[in-house]
């Protein structure tokens, strides 16, 4: 089989692949009871729903504000009993896959060694969360992390990361000081179930 011949077969697949997806999430009857979103079933046309969960919205908006480069000013308490580690490095965040998720590549020296980062951040229509992913240098983990963004523009975002003394809940507190300052604090859950403020992140514009 050419080439080109495979091409159109596979791109022809994947899109009766969708077809099918949509094709299930069809209503099967024409109930007029509400579903939990209060919905009526069997008026629900699968593929404007799709468009729908797929449109960014204002939510995405807000997060768009953190698009530019920012220089990162970091502490970090890697001993309670010491004082905290210092650094300075960037941070270039952008827009990816059409406006949906930001991208930040973060990057310093950290402890002498180098240490880079990478994060995309969105919003989940579907389940009206915001969503965040993380990965850097330091792990072969990915970090899942949900959340929500408070009135003020404050968004705490969840997850389990894993460390060397095993898998740890933690949250990290994004505040804005001004439209070109903000902070990243994390905070790391102690077995009685408080937080410790483990580390800050100040970012300025450049």
């Amino acid at each position: 089989m050419k080439r080109k011949t495979v091409l159109a077969f596979t791109t022809g697949a994947a899109c009766t692949a969708s077809l099918a997806l949509l094709i299930a999430a069809a209503p099967t009857q024409d109930s007029t009871e509400p579903d939990v979103k209060g919905n009526q079933l069997g008026e629900t046309d699968p593929m404007a729903e799709m468009m729908r969960l797929a449109t960014p919205n204002e939510h995405h908006a807000e997060l768009g504000k953190t698009v530019g480069n920012w220089t990162a000013k970091t502490s970090f308490i890697m001993d309670p009993s010491q004082p905290p580690v210092t650094g300075e490095g960037t941070m270039s965040v952008k827009w990816v896959l059409g406006g949906r998720y930001i991208m930040s590549e973060f990057k310093m020296d950290f402890m002498g060694k180098p240490f880079e980062g990478i994060g995309y951040t969105g919003y989940d229509i579907a389940h009206e969360q915001y969503i965040g992913t993380w990965a850097d240098t330091l792990s072969t983990a990915i970090t899942s992390m949900t959340g929500n963004m408070d009135e003020d523009g404050t968004l705490t975002l969840y997850g389990t990361a894993t460390t060397a003394k095993g898998d740890n809940l933690i949250k990290i507190v994004s505040t804005w000081i001004d439209e070109d300052t903000m902070t990243d604090k994390f905070y790391d859950q102690m077995p009685d179930g408080t937080w410790f403020n483990s580390g800050t992140i100040t970012y300025t514009r450049d």
